[in-house]
């Protein structure tokens, strides 16, 4: 049969619960299937845990079961994890491509990216609503006036990454290479917020419509804590931590962790329906330390040739301008 797929691989907090809600959400049943659950939960599995051969296979027959089906419609994927683990620095997309491109080999890859340091900041920022309230600077893992490298998934309690290895552009290399550059369209996230109706022609005609449905309610989407709020409700964020060592490495061992999970999950519900819609005050957490500068004049290279492949995406809105989807 003819397969018609587009899959959206991420990255995470580049705009992916608008996208998932407000524009896949909105379209035509009868013409799309978006992240139908039979073929959505078995691929998330598998790219969530790259390398595991059970789970690879689950999603080999879900596909496999799909494509019998006879399903004439485009089939919608919009799955962050595809890049792998935001909070490793995505250092594992390589291990999900051989398995994305195997299972629809002609489909079209939607790719939303982020300023290198702004993308940082934002995933702080998501690390607080969900874990230990550590300083940016153990998140980033920037001790004694510069970053370093990560020791572990765990530092002081906390979840890191490596600040200065994000693969943006290694991604979009990755994936063009397997597809073709025609087949790979990649936007930013910045470009969604200050070119919107750009953005949303474009991905109409990656989707093969003259325009996106218009959605039922415009409202901001999954945002993120303000500066005062993590200042007044997670006092733990103005702590100074040494370098990590040996005994610091490690996921904590807490007790009685389901009642650390309902402190954490009011404190968020605090933080984001009561604090966040008062008093909304927000500043550059990157600022401290000067590791924004830093941050910057490392991404440089990459920012300019990220941003420079979204505008020539961009040039193409409005004027039809895709690969038409094919048979596998």
């Amino acid at each position: 049969m003819t397969d018609k797929v587009v899959i959206h691989i991420g990255l995470h907090k580049t705009g992916t619960r608008f996208l998932q809600r407000m524009v896949f959400g909105q379209l035509d049943a009868a013409r799309f299937a978006v992240n139908p659950p039979d073929v959505w939960d078995p691929l998330r599995d598998a790219v969530r845990k790259p390398g595991d051969g059970a789970l690879a296979d689950r999603a080999r027959a879900a596909v496999a079961d799909w494509r019998n089906r006879g399903d004439g419609r485009t089939l919608i994927i919009s799955e962050p994890h595809i890049c792998g683990d935001m909070f490793s620095s995505y250092h594992d997309y390589a291990d999900n491509v051989p398995l994305v491109t195997e299972l629809f080999p002609q489909a079209r890859i939607i790719y939303f990216v982020r300023r290198p340091a702004d993308w940082l900041q934002s995933a702080y920022r998501q690390l607080l609503a969900r874990g230990r309230s550590v300083p940016i600077q153990v998140f980033l893992n920037y001790y004694d006036g510069a970053f370093r490298p990560r020791l572990g998934r765990w530092a002081h309690g906390s979840r890191n990454l490596n600040a200065l290895e994000l693969p943006f552009l290694q991604i979009y290399q990755a994936y063009a290479e397997a597809y073709g550059a025609g087949r790979v369209h990649l936007f930013r996230q910045e470009d969604l917020r200050s070119q919107q109706s750009l953005v949303e022609r474009r991905l109409a005609d990656v989707l093969s419509l003259e325009q996106l449905p218009k959605p039922p309610v415009e409202r901001s989407q999954n945002r993120s804590y303000s500066a005062l709020a993590i200042k007044w409700l997670h006092p733990g964020t103005t702590r100074r931590f040494p370098p990590p060592t040996e005994e610091d490495l490690g996921k904590p061992d807490h007790r009685f962790p389901r009642l650390r999970g309902k402190v954490r999950r009011v404190r968020r519900a605090l933080t984001q329906h009561v604090f966040d819609r008062v008093v909304y005050r927000d500043w550059d957490l990157l600022a401290e330390d000067g590791m924004r500068g830093v941050l910057e004049a490392h991404y440089a290279g990459q920012e300019r040739a990220l941003a420079e492949l979204a505008a020539a995406e961009l040039r193409r809105a409005g004027q039809g301008e895709t690969t038409p989807m094919a048979a596998t």
